[in-house]
């Protein structure tokens, strides 16, 4: 229950402000009926966090309070004395938070316990409230329109500082350059620290998934259970808000499609795990189940009966290339249409979604070995490094992610094989993308600038005119009606010109 402890003392600290707000109310009208109900309320809640928690002073004492309450909302009223006893509570759980955070133990509450009992038993109490004590501000709570306004605010700062050093540069200017280079510090560790108030661990996720799954196994009579691994992991705030749902979709699938106890002879209990791990600035979430495995056979059978694909496109196709069929839209193994799956639905959503955000859906399976789906994300979708690369004097960028390495050709080194360009580079044979003919431009010069780029397992050479910079950059969305594949964004340059961002996987 560690992991649950700061949200229990944040929760804990924001409902004493209330009880405080409320007790006020009480202190000037001993009859206000809903500032009673409103403090049984909080008690009501504290209770239950502190029973969760396993503090039980805390929930003996709230559960103590809560019986005197009780009465008293029966009664309209409360005793003045008794309001001054409530304010020695709300004291008492805001020292309760403060030990919490020090890891200390709770305060003693043998004296408020004894109080109760008097109250209890009709009798009169002489208890006074402690000292008055200034709030806490280690910790506060902020709306996330308000995160997300400054985060805007910050992105745009980051194109005012790459505007400024370049202008700076252009003046060559020693002493404005010098006061344009420790702007552009503040600046990127302002939006460091903006970052940082926007990462959440994947757990913000992961914890709805135990309750879930355990319904969701009992509804397909399946015996599976689930691991979680890599919850503490921190992403932006961006990506925990789209996940749940593909989440949703590669899980019940894993149950439905993985886990099918008919096909092994020996009965045992099968595992999914989901779990998360970071490779530098992108991060793979996969659901891994130990059952049946993929069939490509079956993929074939049902490819050809729904025209997804001829026999003789397949007749060359890789295992990758038959997972990427069931993540074709109305593609579905299951014989049988349930409200569960079978419609041909899921698969292609997840997959859509990832790209969208440009992330991809990789599939790797063993037949009666077991399955893993894995998403692949950036940590962040609003601010990437990427290179910039110019052609035919428009400028273009491609984020880093992507390119594995640089180098300069001239047009003679280039073979053509079956009307495929290729480049002899090193030991391998890299296939040419002339970004030219996909983007309408016309380039003159022969000697060229080739961005080696890998994705989906496939390499490729993205040949261009020359290789402006490498800088990070702000991702704003294109507009809904650009439907090119070949752009993922767009960007505003060091000049205040506009950039568009290349996906690599839109060259296809």
């Amino acid at each position: 229950m560690e992991r649950y402890l700061d949200l229990f003392i944040g929760e804990l600290e924001d409902y004493v402000k209330q009880l405080n707000k409320q007790l006020l109310r009480l202190d000037k009208d001993e009859s206000d009926q809903s500032a009673i109900i409103e403090i049984f309320r909080i008690f009501h809640t504290i209770k239950g966090m502190a029973q969760t928690m396993g503090y039980e002073s805390l929930t003996r004492l709230t559960h103590s309070i809560e019986d005197i309450l009780g009465s008293a909302k029966s009664k309209g009223s409360v005793d003045p004395q008794f309001v001054d006893f409530l304010f020695t509570i709300a004291d008492h759980l805001f020292r309760s938070a403060e030990a919490l955070k020090k890891h200390v133990d709770l305060p003693a509450a043998d004296s408020i316990m004894d109080a109760i009992a008097q109250i209890k038993a009709g009798k009169k109490i002489d208890y006074v409230t402690g000292e008055t004590r200034a709030e806490s501000m280690d910790a506060i709570r902020i709306r996330l329109d308000k995160l997300d306004t400054l985060f805007n605010l910050t992105n745009e700062l980051t194109i005012i500082k790459a505007r400024l050093l370049k202008l700076s540069q252009d003046m060559d200017d020693n002493r404005l350059l010098a006061l344009s280079e420790n702007a552009s510090r503040l600046m990127t560790s302002l939006q460091d620290e903006v970052m940082r108030l926007r990462m959440l661990p994947l757990s913000t996720v992961f914890d709805i998934f135990p309750r879930w799954f355990r319904d969701e196994a009992k509804r397909q009579k399946k015996p599976v259970s689930l691991e979680i691994v890599g919850g503490d992991i921190e992403v932006d705030r961006s990506i925990t808000d789209i996940l749940k749902e593909p989440l949703i979709h590669l899980v019940r699938n894993a149950i439905d499609h993985g886990i099918d106890p008919d096909s092994f002879e020996e009965k045992r209990r099968f595992n999914i795990v989901l779990s998360a791990e970071r490779e530098r600035d992108r991060i793979k979430i996969s659901v891994t189940d130990d059952g049946k495995g993929i069939d490509t056979g079956e993929i074939r059978r049902i490819a050809l009966e729904k025209g997804v694909a001829t026999e003789q496109e397949m007749e060359h196709y890789t295992e990758d290339d038959y997972y990427r069929l069931i993540m074709k839209p109305g593609f579905s193994t299951k014989k049988e249409v349930s409200t569960i799956s079978g419609r041909g639905i899921g698969l292609d959503v997840v997959n859509n979604a990832l790209v969208k955000l440009g992330g991809k859906l990789t599939v790797f399976s063993k037949q009666n070995i077991g399955s893993r789906f894995t998403l692949e994300l950036p940590l962040s979708l609003a601010v990437v490094r990427a290179m910039v690369f110019s052609l035919n004097g428009q400028r273009y960028a491609l984020p880093l992610t992507y390119i594995t390495e640089t180098f300069f050709m001239e047009e003679k080194q280039v073979k053509t094989v079956y009307h495929r360009e290729l480049f002899p580079l090193r030991n391998d044979i890299l296939p040419l993308v002339k970004l030219s003919s996909h983007l309408g431009c016309t380039s003159g010069t022969s000697r060229k600038a080739v961005i080696v780029v890998q994705y989906e397992g496939k390499r490729r050479g993205f040949v261009t005119d020359e290789i402006l910079d490498e800088e990070e950059i702000v991702v704003k969305k294109l507009d809904p009606l650009m439907t090119a594949p070949y752009y993922s964004g767009c960007s505003v340059y060091s000049d205040g010109l506009p950039i568009l961002i290349l996906d690599p996987r839109g060259f296809e």
